[in-house]
């Protein structure tokens, strides 16, 4: 017979005869009181529900046991969407190299590749056309996101290159193009010598950014293919005070809700409650790396903040190599800063405000922990006040969360400019700010800039592409301002959720390496570069207001589902034997599944999931422990023991609290309840606990077994206790009720023979 986890085990409904171990013959009742209640069975049995022997009304409600809580399937990234995959367009035009910067003398070398679909070889043409040096940030941005710079076109081809004649290698073809700044150089690019003319048009940019406009064509229709703007930045001499250029590189992915995992893999494997990042984001993760330490990569300086979970994937998902080059990375924090980051990426706010600080500081405990395991050395571990590891977000920050973030050790922050109401600048470059919060704490503050940061996922299909227009904007911010004598800086964070591009990266570090105008430095360094924060005319506020603590509005998250799994896990972990193993493992690991609920990058209906999944989790091990034997007892006598048995098939000692409560029933201490601690072995576990009925008839016995911490619910059960005992006020009644009886009948027959003597003796004889 099946049964849900928890509840009764249904044994046999034998009755048992009673003893010290709950077996062996039931004692006989006396001859006398046998024959007395035949004699009176029918009246003994009115006298019985007239006193309330027999309560007619059925049992009590049982206390029913936890019951596992199926989850609630979420698809997994790769499955979510039904909707079909739009078609690639026949043809593509895509970037797999250019000159980083060009200085005099030197050509701009392009390297193409054209996608499948693309016309013959023998009929495409490559047309290029440059535009005049830009003058703003926001003309840098018009002519990278429209479909052509706009202006008149200071070079161009008056027909296309033909791709057959360009110089083709592993990846497409190589169009290199010479550069004339003095203005002796025709407007038109010609395909036997190919070189821009950049001074022709008279222009008057002696250096400086200029968009450059490539076309795919089908020279036998004359029709575009494809095309794309990538920009040529020119560059006469190195920077007095180069730009100062801080990137951080998130090691992140997202891990989802597990789609309705089993209580069998949850028992053994907690983590089954999450589905597996996908191979090709970890196998990006692992070439993110690798490029962070070959090449440029291992002494550009950048700024990196890997999350515990996502080393924890990585190590079981067959990269434990990529967890120690990361190790080996933190070795040189000059290069290879590390800020201390939480253990899933959170957005700070929504937990503070939602009463969840105390999640926050979990968050970071555990990344801390675990970073550390992995031999990950942090720039301050926790960031003291003084230290140099700074708070990185996208996410608005409100007044309470600093409060928080001060009391977690962080002085320092690195926000977006759209979080600050007002925020010093130097032309399109920020500078570091002070920001005070109501709570007393003071920060320094640094804005990332939103355009650079947009650039990690503007054409991720095209990762050379997106680099160079990256390393465009910044040149052309260093050529608002250039050749200062004091230092400007800008900061790049990607968007959240953004996915490890190792081919932009790899391009970022390789171009930025030697660049005559730009200067990498980790966070830690660009702080390091301002030592005295600017002044802030309007007093840097922040635009985020605090939420009331305790509201969970407007967060997404599922606050109560959050603290409750907190509970549940604490109520488990105080029951686990506190010399087992498993007390040091179990909770650990399921809490980092309610850390994992909290992820960011997770919708909201995902983390209920999660957390759906971690209570599934923890009643697969309450369902270890339930209660057994028969489920009916019969009592011959008054009082006696009643035998209890609770099966434990966990492989750790269960400590908790065995509650026992009956309405009929009295226990030793004369109440009708009765709780005891108890400590249960991987066996049958049997209680004899001693009773005393009032009255014949059945009863219930309801049995709790609590954990010893918050009073959650083990198991729980319900035993029938049937009394066959007479007690001494129903033999009166019996007695009464017969003698009542033979006096009936004596007097009626007396006074039927008197009745009859008088009617003979009146009768004529």
């Amino acid at each position: 017979m099946s049964r849900e986890p928890g509840s009764l085990c249904p044994c046999g409904n034998r009755p048992r005869g009673f003893g010290p171990t709950g077996d062996g013959p039931a004692p006989v009742i006396g001859a006398g009181l046998r024959r007395a209640r035949s004699v009176a069975v029918v009246v003994l049995l009115a006298l019985a529900v007239a006193v309330g022997m027999i309560d007619p009304s059925g049992p009590p409600p049982i206390a029913g046991a936890l019951a596992p809580v199926s989850p609630t399937s979420s698809p997994s990234a790769a499955s979510a969407s039904t909707a079909s995959a739009s078609t690639t367009p026949p043809g593509s035009l895509s970037l797999t190299y250019q000159s980083p910067w060009v200085s005099p003398g030197q050509p701009f070398d392009i390297k193409l590749r054209a996608g499948a679909g693309a016309p013959p070889v023998a009929d495409l043409g490559v047309s290029v056309a440059v535009y005049g040096c830009l003058s703003s940030v926001s003309n840098f941005d018009q002519a990278a996101t429209s479909s052509s710079p706009s202006g008149t076109p200071i070079s161009r081809t008056a027909s296309p290159l033909p791709w057959s004649r360009l110089h083709p290698d592993a990846t497409g073809v190589d169009l290199s193009l010479g550069v004339d700044a003095t203005g002796s150089s025709s407007s038109t690019i010609s395909s036997g010598h190919p070189v821009i003319g950049l001074g022709s048009a008279g222009t008057s940019c002696q250096a400086g950014v200029f968009p450059v406009r490539l076309q795919l064509v089908n020279t036998t229709s004359n029709a575009t293919v494809a095309s794309l703007t990538t920009f040529l930045v020119y560059v006469t001499m190195p920077a007095a005070q180069k730009l100062r250029f801080a990137m951080v590189v998130p090691v992140s992915t997202s891990v989802g809700p597990s789609s309705h995992p089993s209580a069998a893999q949850l028992l053994t494997t907690p983590s089954a409650a999450l589905t597996r990042p996908a191979v090709d984001a970890l196998a990006g993760i692992n070439q993110l790396v690798a490029a962070l330490s070959t090449g440029a990569g291992a002494t550009v300086p950048v700024t990196i903040t890997a999350n515990a979970q996502t080393l924890q994937s990585l190590t079981s998902g067959g990269h434990p190599s990529t967890v120690s080059a990361l190790a080996g990375l933190s070795a040189t924090p000059a290069v290879h800063q590390f800020a201390l980051s939480p253990y899933a990426p959170v957005d700070a706010s929504a937990l503070v405000d939602a009463g969840l600080g105390s999640e926050l500081l979990t968050q970071l405990n555990r990344g801390d922990q675990l970073l550390a395991g992995d031999g990950i050395n942090l720039s301050a571990t926790p960031p003291a006040p003084g230290g140099s590891s700074p708070w990185i977000t996208n996410d608005g920050l409100d007044d309470n969360t600093l409060g928080q973030l001060a009391a977690t050790g962080y002085n320092q922050l690195i926000l977006p400019a759209a979080d600050v109401m007002s925020s010093p600048v130097n032309g399109s470059g920020a500078e570091p700010f002070t920001i005070n919060s109501s709570h007393g704490s003071s920060f320094t503050a640094i804005t990332s800039n939103a355009d650079l940061s947009d650039r990690f996922t503007v054409d991720p299909g095209d990762p050379v592409l997106a680099a160079a227009q990256l390393l465009g904007e910044l040149a052309q911010i260093y050529f608002e301002y250039p050749n200062l004598s004091t230092a400007r800086a800008v900061v790049a964070v990607p968007p959240n959720g953004w996915t490890a591009n190792p081919i932009l990266i790899a391009t970022l570090v390789a171009d930025l390496a030697n660049n005559p105008i730009t200067q990498a430095v980790t966070v830690a360094g660009l702080f390091q570069a301002f030592p005295s924060p600017a002044p802030c005319r309007n007093g840097c506020r922040l635009t985020s207001s605090s939420g009331s603590s305790g509201s969970s509005a407007g967060t997404g998250l599922p606050v109560s589902a959050v603290r409750n799994q907190r509970d549940r896990i604490a109520g488990l972990t105080s029951s686990i034997s506190p010399t087992s193993p498993v007390v040091r493992t179990l909770p650990v690991q399921l809490g980092d599944l309610v850390l994992a609920s909290e992820s960011e990058n997770l919708k909201s209906s995902q983390q209920a999931s999660v957390l759906r999944n971690v209570n599934a989790a923890i009643n697969a091990q309450f369902a270890q422990v339930f209660v057994s034997g028969d489920q009916t007892v019969t009592l011959t006598s008054r009082a006696g023991l009643i035998p209890i048995s609770i099966d434990s098939k966990a492989p750790y000692p269960v400590t908790g609290t065995l509650t026992l409560t009956s309405d009929e029933l009295i226990f030793p201490n004369g109440t009708r309840r009765l709780s005891r601690p108890a400590t249960l072995t991987t066996s049958t576990n049997n209680f004899y606990i001693n009773v005393k009925t009032r009255t014949s008839g059945e009863s219930k016995l309801e049995i709790t077994f609590r954990s010893p911490t918050g009073g959650l619910v083990i198991t729980s059960g319900v035993i029938n206790v049937r009394s066959t005992a007479t007690s001494v006020v129903g033999v009166v009644l019996s007695l009464g009720a017969v003698a009542v009886l033979l006096a009936w009948w004596v007097r009626t027959g007396i006074r039927r023979r008197k009745r009859q003597r008088t009617e003979d003796a009146a009768a004529p004889s």
